[in-house]
């Protein structure tokens, strides 16, 4: 901790001192490595640069982006935090006009560390501030945790001074918030998040009075209310209890959270303590005094962490006074107050509770203190904590003399101490330092020789702490030390107030410190601040090589375009995939349906096996019962025999007794030594009875937790058999057979229930025949016939008895048989049905196999016909251009179309056409061909053709002729020459022979039946919801049509 903090004081030293711009990556690492608590402690160790830093650092933000990251780690000390606001009084309103921009998320935590603790009187809260607590709730409601809940309970502990800011946020969303954190707190497990909720809650109950206090009688909003009931009489005593159980699961050793953790939930529910109206801790406090003394004995556990015992501490002085707490628990608070590491104390305690827990211990007057003070080595026993408060602070200030890093942080825990013991009645303190009070005054006028006391130099500059600073702290907590006897003497003396006005010269007459290190660093503050994009910090290069620039800025625009290039035909493929993708979906849509099911059959099988496994358990178990009764039965059988001994025992002391009547001394002896064995055989009777007892509760304990893991299973059956309706449905009927053979086996549990409590009336009963007859064997003392007669009475009722028990256990016995029968048969059932259900879900995963695979070869068969008929009337519109140039409307020669056929055909993919290829019959290729060689006659005028008659329908129509099976037209046409239109007939030109017109409609028949494969063809698509249409352009359908239309304008 002390190297981190002078690493710290160095370079920010550094960094203050350069005359020129220095770099912030070393304060940047730095601070990576140190903790809040250290910047803490060098912002009160050097206050000379704390103001010097701000500068630096806001004149970083539009040059560095480390600039941003330390001002919101250093502002988690306050007094740079107001510092920077005194200073740079827009610095908040830019950063957070930066943090309700879309993209600028880096000033939102700047911005919670600026508004984490409450502003300075002299600044007023920007109105910015309302919107960007609206964000933070928005983004908590998207995402409820704890790094979404934390920010706005800083931002709410920092509005305390300005609780108007509040009124600024729309209702809807502080009721969100509300709505929100009630959420969360249902939520027990979540152990921070609750004191999270609460102690947000809290900060804003103590910001806004209830509605009974506010004076200007304004109706408060109902947000406000459900948060002002959670302290209130409505919710007050259950939020103490929830409180009160997290302090307590944070002392205990099986707690999960760091120390750290712990200490701070625990100050979060001081903050939720504070918040409660004070009666409802008193009624609360009045009804749990067990969970108080548990909370301090956890306080005083062993091997519990300092800082978390010490914010027990504090918590149980927030909710009882400190005279009603155990000593150790006391003597524990001012250990931690007294310890010799001041620093340590100031880095887990906050400064607040400090003074809080001296104010308490000064204000109780019955401690015992048992303990060695550590500063003074002296044994201190009985009194008040305010002497030894006292005598710590004179000794601190004493001992005060060396300028180093512990002497300030001792200064500090010395003057927090003071703040709380100062807030304490001047009254209730004269009558704990009344005996002290000499020795007192008699400390201060020693140390008035040496006060006011002055920095040795004042330059600090290369010292680890500011030297005007520990001189003003030492003058400080002189002047509160004599403030706090003037005012113990004024009660003294009945309110004498002659030396106030003495203190006030001494106050003023002090030194003023100032370091000339801090008045030498000031520099002059912009007007406006230079914040830039987080992504802006790279300024433009200027260079006078232009020839390189240009060279490269050229490569860039060859790299970008060639990015470019790379991407479109990265998109293009993409597409294709996407496409390809489209098109395989219902065949892995059926695949993975395939996976599903056989996964299910897997575990349909696993848990078939388990059931079965069950089963056999249930028929162990029933076995066990069956043997359990037979043992029983025999049991009843000895007890049968052994009451049939009493009653022949009976009989021969009857016997006797008549016959020996005149020796009635001696009978009374051997009666009383026959009824002594007799008690004994009864005891021992009754003690096997309790065994038989405890063994049957066991047996029923047993079934219990059979009867229980059984539900549980079955409640994981059910669940299991919700998420698979679909697939099994005959699984229900066999889970509702199961649950009525639960509940028959509960009944029978209860049957069980019923038996044991009636052999435990039985066993009363016997214990109450058992007090007849030592009743009967004490008058036997006085009259021997009575002796005879209730021994006689005795001998009938237990014969009853015995009867009684031989007939319930032949009942008990049939039942039990019937039971077990009727359990076997239901057991037999379920192994059926089960069976059953396997053989069911087995067929159909093989109807289902065998569909999805009937399902892919559909695919497959279509997937060629659709692949035939593209390549189909690709060919089609071959043969139409072919035709169209034969019939006399190409300018080129016949010789030339040949080589474009060729490239035409070459221009389909060989592997394609060959993995599409179909069997066609011969006959549509003999009537294919002679279609051709009737249209590509010569003997005859050429007959003019309409336009659009013929050839519209052709393009229409694709024909049905796989190309690899057609052959080209040259090859099947005759050679003969073309007939001179002068020497052909104009009149009557040769007309068609029928033989070609035959032909003709042969071919168109042939065009129609191939449209009509594809329409059937489409309407299976359709049915099996297939997007397999083809996909062909304009250009590319009316190529051909265009090309003869220009060799129609060229004939004349």
């Amino acid at each position: 901790m002390a190297e981190q903090l002078a690493l710290v004081v160095r370079e920010v030293e550094r960094l203050v001192t350069a005359p020129y711009v220095p770099s912030l990556q070393d304060l940047y690492g730095i601070f990576q490595q140190c903790s809040s608590s250290t910047l803490e402690s060098w912002a009160f160790c050097k206050p000379c640069q704390v103001s010097a830093l701000g500068d630096v650092l806001v004149e970083a933000l539009s040059r560095s982006r480390v600039a941003l990251p330390l001002i919101t780690a250093f502002s988690s000390a306050s007094s740079f935090r107001d510092a920077l606001l005194d200073r740079h009084q827009t610095i908040l309103d830019a950063f957070l006009q930066k943090a309700l921009g879309t993209n600028e998320h880096e000033y939102i935590p700047a911005c919670i560390a600026l508004l984490s603790s409450p502003l300075p009187a002299d600044v007023v809260p920007p109105a910015r501030i309302a919107p960007f607590i609206a964000k933070l709730v928005g983004m908590m409601s998207d995402s409820p945790c704890i790094d979404t809940i934390s920010p706005l309970y800083k931002i709410m502990k920092g509005l305390q001074r300005s609780p108007k800011v509040l009124d600024d946020i729309p209702s809807e969303v502080m009721s969100n918030l509300q709505v929100e954190f009630t959420k969360t707190l249902r939520n027990f497990d979540d152990h921070m998040g609750n004191l999270l909720c609460l102690g947000t809650f809290a900060q804003i109950a103590l910001a806004r009075p209830p509605p009974s206090q506010n004076q200007h009688g304004s109706e408060a909003p109902s947000w406000l209310l459900n948060i002002n009931h959670f302290f209130g009489p409505k919710r007050g005593l259950k939020t103490l209890d929830l409180v009160v159980l997290r302090v307590i699961l944070a002392c205990s050793s099986s707690c999960n959270l760091a120390p750290s953790q712990a200490a701070e939930s625990i100050k979060l529910a001081i903050y939720i303590a504070d918040a409660t109206q004070l009666d409802q801790k008193h009624a609360w406090m009045a009804s749990n005094s067990s969970k108080l003394a548990k909370l301090c004995e956890k306080a005083g556990r062993d091997g519990l962490d300092n800082a978390t015992r010490t914010m027990v501490i504090i918590f149980l002085l927030t909710l009882v006074p400190a005279r009603s707490l155990p000593p150790q628990v006391r003597d524990s608070g001012l250990k931690t107050l007294f310890s010799k590491d001041s620093q340590a104390v100031l880095e887990s305690v906050p400064p607040q509770f400090i003074s809080r827990l001296s104010k308490s211990l000064a204000a109780s007057t019955r401690v015992l203190i048992l303990m060695q003070i550590l500063t003074q080595h002296q044994q201190v026993s009985g009194g008040s904590a305010a002497p030894d408060l006292l005598n710590f602070t004179c000794s601190t200030l004493k001992d005060s003399q060396n300028r180093n890093q512990k002497t300030v942080s001792t200064l500090r825990l010395a003057s927090l101490v003071l703040v709380g013991v100062q807030e304490v009645d001047p009254e209730v303190m004269l009558s704990n330092i009344s005996s002290s009070l000499a020795a007192f005054k008699q400390g201060l006028a020693e140390m008035l020789e040496s006060f006011p006391r002055r920095p040795s130099k004042d330059n600090c500059s290369e010292s680890s702490v500011c030297l005007s600073q520990q001189c003003t702290m030492q003058n400080k907590l002189f002047l509160s030390l004599f403030k706090l006897y003037n005012s113990v003497s004024s009660a003294q003396n009945g309110g004498d107030t002659l030396m106030q006005p003495i203190v006030g010269y001494v106050e003023k007459s002090l030194p003023s410190g100032s370091c000339l290190f801090s008045q030498g660093s000031k520099k002059e503050l912009p007007e406006s601040l230079p914040l830039l994009d987080r992504n802006r910090f790279s300024p433009p290069r200027v260079s006078r090589n232009w020839r390189q620039d240009m060279t490269s800025a050229f490569m860039e625009t060859s790299r970008n375009t060639q990015v470019t290039m790379m991407q479109k035909i990265e998109d293009a493929c993409f597409e294709l995939e996407r496409r390809c993708f489209d098109v395989e979906g219902p065949v892995r849509a059926a695949e993975e349906q395939r996976d599903q099911f056989a996964e299910e059959s897997r575990q349909l099988k696993e848990h078939i096996e388990q059931q079965e496994l069950r089963l056999s358990e249930f028929s162990e178990s029933f076995a066990g019962l069956h043997d359990e009764n037979a043992r029983l039965e025999e049991q009843m059988q000895n007890e049968s025999a052994r009451a049939e001994q009493l009653s022949k025992s009976l009989a021969s002391v009857k016997e006797e007794l008549q016959g020996q009547q005149w020796h009635s001394e001696k009978a009374i002896c051997v009666e009383r030594e026959q009824s002594r064995s007799k008690e004994l055989e009864m005891m021992a009777a009754l003690t096997e009875k309790d065994d038989q007892i405890e063994d049957l509760q066991e047996e029923m304990r047993r079934l219990q937790t059979e009867n229980e893991r059984t539900r549980q299973t079955l409640d994981l059956v059910t669940k299991e058999k919700d998420a698979s309706l679909d697939t099994s449905g005959y699984l229900k009927e066999e889970l509702a057979v199961m649950r009525d053979a639960l509940e028959q086996s509960r009944l029978l549990a209860v049957r069980k229930e019923d038996e044991v409590k009636r052999l435990l009336a039985e066993e009363d009963d016997l214990r109450m025949e058992v007090g007849t007859l030592k009743t009967t064997v004490d008058e036997q003392n006085t009259e021997v016939e009575r002796l005879i007669f209730v021994l006689q009475e005795s001998e009938k009722k237990m014969s009853s008895e015995v009867e009684k028990l031989k007939h319930d256990h032949e009942a008990e016995a049939s039942r039990a048989t019937s039971e077990t029968a009727k359990q076997e048969e239901e057991i037999r059932q379920l192994q059926a049905a089960m069976h059953a259900a396997t053989l069911d879900a087995s067929k159909n995963a093989q109807s289902k196999d065998k569909r999805i695979l009937h399902l892919e070869k559909k695919i497959q068969a279509l997937r060629d016909e659709r692949a035939a008929k593209a390549r189909e009337f690709s060919e089609a519109q071959q043969h139409i251009g072919r035709l169209m140039g034969v019939m006399g409307f190409s300018t080129n020669a016949p010789g030339s179309t040949s080589p474009k056929h060729r490239r035409t055909r070459s221009s389909i993919n060989p592997a394609q056409a060959a993995s599409t290829q179909q069997p066609v019959s011969d006959d549509e290729d003999t009537q294919l061909v002679q279609s051709f060689e009737s249209l590509a006659s010569f003997n005859g005028p050429t007959p003019k053709r309409p336009r659009g008659n013929r050839l519209p329908q052709a393009l229409s129509t694709p024909s049905a002729v796989p190309r690899a099976r057609v052959q080209s037209p040259t090859k099947g046409l005759p050679q003969c020459t073309r007939q001179p239109l002068a020497t052909a007939n104009n009149i009557s030109p040769a007309k068609p022979h029928a033989s070609n017109l035959s032909k003709h409609s042969e071919v168109d028949a042939s065009f129609q039946e191939g449209q009509a494969e594809e329409n059937i063809g489409g309407h299976r698509l359709q049915d099996f919801d297939l997007d397999m249409d083809l996909e062909f352009s304009k250009d590319l359908l009316f190529s051909s049509t265009a090309f003869t239309g220009s060799n129609d304008q060229v004939v004349p």
